[in-house]
């Protein structure tokens, strides 16, 4: 062996030497440090899959954006069963008496029965007497939104709010649109229409369907349907609005000029708490005239609740909600959204309006 040979091989043995010596000092600080900080033991978990529970406060009810707002007394309560989770999901069924109606289709004096769930740490206890509760028709059953005890003060600001077109909002004595972000493009200045209500940063008058008109929502069937993926579809909603009268009616909140029907300046679409103009909707830049329905005459549109922006759309396969909204007629949808299939419609969607 060559002394080259022999100064190449002694470097390499200082060499392995310097690192285990370094990777040694690593370890024993670890103990060390592991030794002086003991980990603390594991708190009170939620369950797996267990949702958590709600805000300890109280959350106030929008009011304005119910389906159906009426005042009853609960006649009779039957208890569910109580889901397992933390905190427990209690299920009742109540039946109410109708006192009166601020908003929806429902009779004066007629009796129903609406579900109503509360995930609470306690049973739920409901007020005797006259309340004020929110429903809404989800699945073909009514489900009780919210319920509370009101004052005559409180009745005055839930019945404003049920004045209003559904997604308009009344606050601090301003009545806002779901169409402010378009401001002077909302309406044209030069027409004056007869209405009770205005928005106060547009000056779009609220302007409602009424109570004769037949208004409904349903899901269109997906081009291919995948199991497990897309059982209500891919986002699309068939909207039809129908005269069964034998008069002819006029749709104030339905826009029109001349034979063509402004769908997308006149629906809107509520989600999570918020509300949305339909993409598309670029403003009412001349003036209009509200849609003319002869005796059994019926419109529709299709509307792709997916090109909403604004929602956080769930990831995984989760279940979002859509109330589709004319005027004050509504219809609550329940879709069943999966990111990795519904994602790629939604960037689809989001070329073709842009």
């Amino acid at each position: 062996m060559t002394i080259q040979n022999r100064l190449i091989k002694g470097v390499k043995i200082i060499m392995r030497a310097k690192y285990l010596f370094h990777l040694a000092l690593v370890v024993s600080l670890s103990f060390k440090v592991l030794a002086a900080v003991p980990r603390p033991a594991p708190g009170v978990r939620p369950l797996p899959g267990r949702i958590p529970g709600q805000p300890a406060k109280p959350q106030p009810v929008s009011w304005g954006e119910k389906q159906i707002v009426a005042m009853a007394t609960i006649t009779n309560i039957k208890q569910g069963p109580t889901g397992r989770s933390f905190p427990p999901l209690f299920n009742h069924a109540l039946t109410m008496k109708i006192e009166g109606v601020l908003r929806g289709g429902l009779e004066v004096g007629s009796e129903l029965t609406a579900n109503h769930s509360a995930r609470q740490q306690q049973k739920p206890v409901y007020p005797e007497g006259k309340i004020v509760v929110a429903l809404s028709n989800v699945r073909g059953g009514l489900r009780v939104e919210a319920f509370e005890k009101a004052d005559e003060k409180k009745l005055r600001s839930i019945r404003l709010a049920c004045e209003l077109p559904l997604g308009w909002k009344s606050l601090n004595g301003k009545i806002t649109s779901p169409w402010q972000m378009h401001k002077e493009r909302a309406w044209p200045k030069a027409q004056k229409v007869n209405a009770k209500h205005f928005c106060s940063a547009t000056g779009r008058p609220a302007l409602l369907v009424g109570s004769d008109a037949a208004f409904s929502v349903e899901k269109v069937p997906p081009a291919k349907e995948i199991k497990w993926t897309n059982p209500d579809g891919d986002g699309e909603y068939k909207i039809t609005v129908t005269n069964p009268t034998d008069k002819p009616l006029v749709i104030e909140a339905l826009r029109r000029q001349g034979k063509r029907i402004l769908w997308k300046e006149s629906l809107v679409v509520l989600c999570q708490g918020k509300s949305y103009s339909v993409p598309g909707s670029v403003g009412l830049l001349r003036p209009s005239e509200p849609v003319s329905l002869k005796p059994g005459q019926s419109i529709s549109t299709i509307v792709n609740a997916l090109a909403v922006e604004g929602p956080n759309w769930p990831k995984g396969g989760y279940r979002i909600e859509f109330q589709f909204c004319l005027g004050e007629r509504s219809s609550k949808q329940s879709f069943y959204y999966m990111s990795r299939h519904h994602d790629v419609i939604r960037s689809g969607l989001k070329k073709q309006v842009n």
